[in-house]
């Protein structure tokens, strides 16, 4: 029998780390359903992964508003994304049997439809926190790696992000899946694949080159597949083929394609010649940089190579370009990137090349998108408040640890470390040196080389991330959200460096501890001067009656409590202490986020509670109207059974009562708050006694107009 661990349980890192796992993924799934999908981006997006379902056509992403009236068809197209987070999205319905059923109700039912929309971002959202922490486990300390995680996945706009059908994680989780890549290529001591045959018929059979291939078959070969195979598709060619400049692109594509399969061949050919795992991690990373491009488009790419160029200066190790497979890596890139941008090229031409590349990528770094998103750097300072509460707190400290880091040498145990330490020791060991022939030209070559390369490498990420959203002219409070990642790392690493034992002055430890202190405090009132500052973390509408609606945030204070008890513990060098305190603060904000304030915002951010009043009370002939409004929500509940007037045009809103008159039925205007006054002097003058409202939000109305 093999030997007990000589730890009791409640000391070794696994069961500490399951356990918070099962905490948060309970905390998750048990709150993902109850807030109702939100306005403007989780409804179109949930709506156009929909139509991929309905239409049969995962290629050429569409969008229709609804079904009657003057702007139902005002747009019949879905080009400013990728396609990458609608595939996943409507993956994730097709499995659970959502959107396609001939229940006009399905999308205000409880539970799935937003479940089904949600789940990829929430895999997204928690897969990064785990890769993260484990790349901080297996280099410097398993508690470390814990540590690293929860800090993610409980700072408040990570949180809300993971949970909401947004194409945000679906690209900052392979921009996550990339760096960490790159960390582990050249961050630890490098090792030779483990392979199996001899000569020629020799192949890499190491977990690595396996993680590889799995990568590859998903991200590239997949994708392809679902392509080309839509090409020749016979339902494909009885609704687009009709359209002879349509068919002329699918047959080119069936055509086109072909280029990637030969490349997909040639490039699995040159990985079975892969011989160090370092080879396996850089593939790895090209296939995820080209996802990051299929999930919100240039941005993803951009970080992962900018963090890659910078780690480069910074160390002088251009000699690793020569020993990165650029010409294999370009070709994966290609592979997971590539295929849906040349059909749709091929599809749509020139039109969609502008819409996407052009006004939706390029022009929103150079021109900004819209007045309320155009602000200086500052702008991200003061919304790191509140997206990476209550860790924020010790943000400072972190920061002057991570700036040490670069004083320090990069041999020996380094200061005031100690080889061996009680958390269980040091996750990465030198390769077999014995491999005759084997160079090893990796940044670290020791445990504390690994861990002082990542501590850096971490604080170099935060800068290039920092600085790319900040050189942006369009500001959004969500594109901060590619910054926490190596945020979350750096608060990791300092926590898991203190509690090692490493001192630093105790003056300017109790400084940092009171301006931590001073931060939960301006946070905080902050958040009760706009109480719709966490809804607007992941929304872009920031004024006017946006601006109201925010539930109330009384319990803030309290829950930032134990933190700031934990700081002064900090002080007085509790650390333990002081670790309990800022873990149960974290876990109880993350969960009053998700579990009360998101469910309490959803009634002014979602049109679901409206919709089920439609739904419950309409008769058979009656007809919803979105009247001087279009949110997206009226499409998304309703499966575009909507009549649509983006404008107000009393003319053709009378047509509509003479069509409905006689019948006995009603019309339900769904819109927004300061347009529900006015609706009244529009409607035919013998039918305005008879407007009622049904139901009424902060930022929605919902009336009935029964019409004889």
């Amino acid at each position: 029998m093999p030997a007990s661990s000589p730890n009791p349980w409640w000391k070794r890192p696994l069961y500490w780390a399951l356990a918070l796992a099962v905490v948060v993924l309970a905390i998750d799934l048990a709150t993902l359903s109850m807030a109702g999908a939100w306005d403007p981006w989780e409804t179109h997006y949930g709506g156009v992964a929909r139509n991929i379902l309905v239409r049969h056509d995962p290629v050429d992403l569409w969008w229709q508003a609804g079904n009657g009236g003057p702007d139902a068809t005002s747009e019949t197209t879905f080009w400013s994304k990728p396609a990458l987070p609608f595939w996943l999205m409507a993956l994730s319905m097709k499995i659970m049997g959502v959107g396609v059923s001939g229940d006009p109700a399905e999308m205000v039912r409880p539970f799935w439809p937003e479940f089904a929309i949600r789940l990829p971002s929430l895999i997204a959202g928690l897969g990064s926190a785990a890769l993260l922490g484990a790349v901080a486990w297996r280099q410097v300390s398993p508690r470390a790696g814990i540590l690293t995680a929860l800090v993610l996945v409980t700072m408040p706009q990570w949180a809300i992000a993971s949970r909401q059908a947004l194409t945000d994680m679906i690209f900052v989780g392979p921009v996550v899946l990339a760096i960490a890549a790159w960390i582990l290529a050249w961050g630890e001591p490098d090792r030779p694949l483990r392979t199996r045959g001899e000569g020629r018929r020799r192949i890499p059979w190491d977990r690595a080159y396996l993680a590889f291939v799995v990568v590859f078959l998903a991200a590239a070969i997949a994708p392809l597949a679902v392509i080309h195979q839509h090409s020749f598709d016979p339902f494909t060619w009885a609704t687009t083929g009709k359209n002879p400049k349509l068919a002329a692109g699918l047959r080119e594509i069936q055509v086109h394609m072909v280029i990637y399969w030969v490349l997909a061949v040639v490039v699995l050919l040159r990985s079975l010649r892969f011989t160090r795992r370092s080879q396996a991690w850089m593939g790895i990373l090209y296939l995820a940089a080209g996802l990051s491009l299929m999930g919100k488009g240039m941005i993803g790419p951009g970080l992962v190579g900018a963090v890659v160029l910078v780690h480069l200066v910074v160390t002088g190790r251009w000699d690793l370009l020569r020993h990165c497979g650029l010409p294999t890596g370009i070709a994966l890139f290609a592979l997971a990137s590539f295929p849906w941008h040349h059909a749709m090229v091929l599809l749509r031409g020139e039109r969609w090349v502008n819409e996407l590349i052009i006004q939706n990528n390029l022009a929103r770094f150079d021109t900004g998108e819209q007045k309320q998103a155009v602000g200086s750097f500052a702008f991200y300072l003061e919304t790191m408040g509140m997206a990476a509460l209550p860790w924020v707190a010790v943000v400072p400290l972190a920061l002057a640890s991570a700036f040490a880091a670069f004083r320090r040498r990069l041999t020996g145990a380094g200061e005031g470390e100690t080889a061996g330490a009680a958390d269980g020791g040091e996750a990465v060991t030198p390769p077999a040196s014995a491999v005759p022939g084997f160079v090893d030209r990796a940044l670290a070559r020791t445990p504390q080389e690994a861990r002082l390369t990542l501590h850096r490498f971490a604080l170099l990420w935060l800068a290039v991330s920092l600085f790319a959203i900040g050189y942006s002219v369009t500001k959004y409070y969500h594109y901060l959200i590619p910054v926490l990642p190596p945020l979350a790392l750096l608060v990791g690493l300092w926590l898991d460096e203190r509690l090692r034992g490493v001192t630093r002055s105790r003056g300017a430890v109790i400084v940092g501890c009171l301006m931590g202190i001073a931060v939960l405090v301006a946070v905080t009132r902050d958040a009760f001067d706009t109480t719709a500052w966490l809804a607007h973390l992941t929304t872009y509408l920031y004024t006017g009656m946006w601006r109201t609606g925010g539930p109330a945030v009384d319990a803030l204070p309290w829950l930032a409590l134990p933190f700031a008890l934990g700081l002064l513990a900090w002080a007085a060098a509790r650390h333990r202490v002081a670790l309990a305190g800022f873990v149960l603060s974290a876990l109880l904000t993350t969960g009053w986020v998700v579990g009360d304030y998101l469910p309490a915002a959803s009634e002014n951010w979602s049109q679901r509670s409206a919709m089920r009043v439609y739904f419950e009370q309409r008769g058979p002939d009656d007809r919803l109207v979105s009247w001087w409004f279009y949110y997206r929500g009226e499409t998304w509940f309703t499966k575009g059974d909507v009549w649509v007037m983006k404008d107000v045009n009393r003319k053709l809103l009378g047509d509509l009562f003479n069509e409905v008159e006689g019948r006995g039925a009603n019309l339900w205007f769904i819109t927004i708050e300061p347009h529900a006054r006015r609706l009244q002097a529009q409607v035919p003058n013998h039918l305005r006694d008879e407007v009622e409202v049904m139901y009424e939000s902060f930022h929605y109305v919902l009336m009935r107009v029964h019409v004889p």
